[in-house]
């Protein structure tokens, strides 16, 4: 697409973005009364402008492999509570990064918030100002584009000098990785200002970033080198538009996106009533492909309704291309679920979000898809294996039996899928424990998929602190084999990756 082209179709996009609306902030007070009689709701009390910045040296326990040496960072919101006002929903909270240094002796911990425009304006004002997707907020000032809002609350990643700090509809903020100071918002090229660059690029074993990003009916293609700069950008049509597209995958040839059929209810404020978000009835789950090199060259396919947050991995087949993610059949947890954490209130969590590998036939049209059972979360696999055929997956994982006396919708474990033989293998953290997002980290010299670690982290109610996990994938079952312990708890997260050196 030439110059000229390329940014009349992307006029507009920048230049606002749809006021949300959903209830009013709730009273902080309402929580803390939840907090104090149930231990495993503390990491979501969130931190405040004092407490934003944490700094620690982790008590150690078990063996830390001396060749494990880098940088893991976690995203996620943190701050959720102003002028004793507190927000309504889960993804509202301002972003922090949680950054663990490994130099094969210690493990230090920095926290830092995410200073974005945002941020800046509501500690200026000491309340809150912005609308938010999930909480109305009385006599916001109009949006100006979409950094007004953004967050960077989900994912943190290290890439070309950079650490990036990403939320779902504005500009990447880049962090100083040796000390998280806030660098500002990343514009790729000019004319490109505040463009949405969403929170799950891929990163191919070539260190080619890919990135999506989505407003109205627009869909926006990213190409980044591995030094850091924009190669392309693509622009081009959604087959579904006004929803929520969360996640993508690449193979070598391809991009493959999933389009779950969600509408945003932002018409008005509401308060229990008419749902926010929500499957729009008699649509499908669209499934995007399209060719990397040019996106006009796709297919869409049609899959019953399911709810898509997150996939796992993707890579080209004979036929055309294979997909793993992870479905649900309805919005629950974007509309509820996530609404009833962060107000301390029990919930009902409806299961039966379980993990989908579907083949894709790109010549005939046609697909197949196998679901596995067991409540699962956030897949991952070697990084070696990002767009390339991998055998293991690894997930968060869900114990009914702890749900069911917590009345929370938490993971309490991590699991391997071996998708050659459907065989899997687990391991509970328990149920005093909240097992959050766990990556794969190859082991210095080899190649082997299970030749790695999964590093991860967990709340321990029993403690009232955060832990950092390593386990040897090849003997996930036998549960860590070195733990770093924070002297305080940190905010729940979402996403993070790790970074050798």
């Amino acid at each position: 697409m030439q110059r000229r082209p390329l940014l009349q179709a992307l006029a507009g996009l920048a230049a606002g973005a749809a006021l949300p609306a959903g209830a009013r902030p709730a009273s902080a007070e309402a929580f803390d009364a939840a907090a104090a009689s149930q231990p495993l709701l503390t990491p979501l009390k969130g931190v405040s402008d004092a407490t934003g910045d944490r700094d620690a040296q982790a008590l150690l326990r078990g063996r830390w492999p001396a060749e494990l040496r880098g940088r893991f960072h976690r995203n996620g919101p943190a701050l959720f509570e102003r002028a004793g006002e507190r927000y309504h929903h889960w993804f509202d909270g301002d972003g922090m990064v949680q950054q663990y240094t490994l130099d094969g002796t210690h493990v230090r911990h920095r926290g830092r918030l995410v200073r974005t425009a945002k941020l800046a304006a509501e500690q200026r004002a000491g309340r809150f100002q912005m609308q938010t997707l999930g909480t109305w907020i009385e006599g916001a000032p109009p949006v100006t584009g979409p950094d007004s809002m953004n967050t960077a609350n989900t994912n943190a990643l290290e890439h070309g000098g950079r650490l990036l700090a990403m939320w779902e509809g504005g500009s990447a903020i880049a962090m100083d990785p040796t000390d998280l100071s806030t660098r500002g918002p990343v514009t790729w090229g000019a004319g490109l200002q505040q463009l949405p660059f969403s929170a799950h690029p891929k990163v191919g074993p070539d260190g080619h970033l890919w990135n999506i990003g989505t407003q109205g009916d627009k869909l926006i293609v990213w190409h980044i080198g591995p030094d850091g700069h924009l190669l392309r950008v693509q622009v081009g049509g959604l087959p579904f538009a006004g929803g929520m597209v969360h996640d993508m995958a690449i193979t070598e040839r391809h991009l493959v996106v999933p389009l779950p059929p969600v509408r945003l209810n932002f018409g008005r404020p509401v308060d229990g009533g008419p749902r926010r978000f929500a499957l729009v009835p008699g649509e499908p789950l669209r499934v995007l492909v399209m060719e990397k090199a040019d996106i006009t060259k796709r297919r869409v396919f049609e899959l019953p309704a399911e709810m898509v947050f997150h996939v796992g991995n993707a890579h080209d087949t004979t036929e055309g291309v294979a997909l793993s993610w992870v479905g649900a059949p309805d919005a629950w947890f974007l509309d509820r679920g996530a609404v009833d954490l962060l107000a301390g209130r029990p919930t009902a969590d409806p299961g039966a979000v379980h993990l989908r590998i579907g083949r894709f036939d790109l010549a005939r049209g046609r697909v197949q898809v196998d679901a596995h059972a067991g409540e699962v979360e956030f897949p991952r696999v070697h990084p070696a294996r990002v767009g390339q055929r991998a055998r293991f997956l690894a997930l968060g994982a869900a114990w009914p039996a702890h749900a069911a006396r917590s009345k929370l919708p938490l993971l309490h474990g991590v699991q391997l899928f071996d998708t050659e033989t459907g065989r899997v293998r687990r391991f509970d953290y328990g149920e005093q424990a909240i097992a959050e997002e766990h990556v794969i980290v190859p082991k210095p010299g080899t190649s082997g998929e299970l030749d790695a670690w999964l590093l991860g982290t967990t709340f321990d109610a029993r403690r009232q602190a955060t832990v950092l996990n390593l386990l040897d994938a090849a003997h996930l079952e036998d549960g860590p084999v070195a733990q770093a312990v924070l002297p305080y708890a940190l905010p729940l997260g979402f996403h993070g990756n790790f970074q050798a050196g």
